[in-house]
């Protein structure tokens, strides 16, 4: 079905053949466990009507070959920026909270909404950086190179699922 790929029906997903690494370039995958697995969907089947809406939808997960280097690089950016975003949010958000009595509820409101949101896209944004000083692709890019991902992009597949 996928050039180059393998089902693998234990697992329901497709396993590359080629075991070179899709973030640094240079080394080889040793365990399929270390690939990072990309779920593309495609719809199937819509239905609109006036009252009633539903997409079906099918999934598959493309395997993109990763090193143990770069997964662990990967991993260890998550982290790392997980946990300074949550220690960022909960000193800003007790901050925000210490001066509740000054502040009247609309710029309460607006400022908790803005560093729970803050935190989530800075940790995305500070994981990325992480990845990049380590001169590999982050997660997301390294699987969008991928020749067999842009041929499935291509031919109506999709990252996201798209709303009814």
């Amino acid at each position: 079905m996928i050039r180059n790929y393998t089902f693998d029906e234990a697992y329901k997903r497709f396993e590359p053949h080629d075991h070179r690494c899709a973030y640094c370039r240079k080394a080889e995958m040793e365990n399929m466990n270390d690939c990072y697995f990309l779920p593309l969907i495609v719809e199937d089947d819509k239905t609109n009507i006036v009252v009633y809406k539903s997409v079906e939808y099918s999934k598959i997960l493309i395997g993109i070959p990763r090193c143990q280097s770069c997964k662990e690089i990967h991993s260890d950016a998550r982290n790392k920026a997980i946990s300074i975003s949550m220690v960022s949010v909960i000193l800003l958000l007790g901050l925000l909270l210490y001066n509740f009595v000054n502040l009247n509820t609309f710029v309460f409101m607006l400022g908790l909404f803005t560093v729970i949101f803050g935190g989530i896209y800075g940790a995305a944004k500070l994981a990325e950086r992480y990845v990049a000083n380590k001169g590999i692709y982050t997660v997301q890019y390294g699987a969008e190179t991928n020749e067999v991902v842009r041929d499935l992009v291509i031919s109506g597949w999709t990252f996201t699922n798209s709303i009814a």
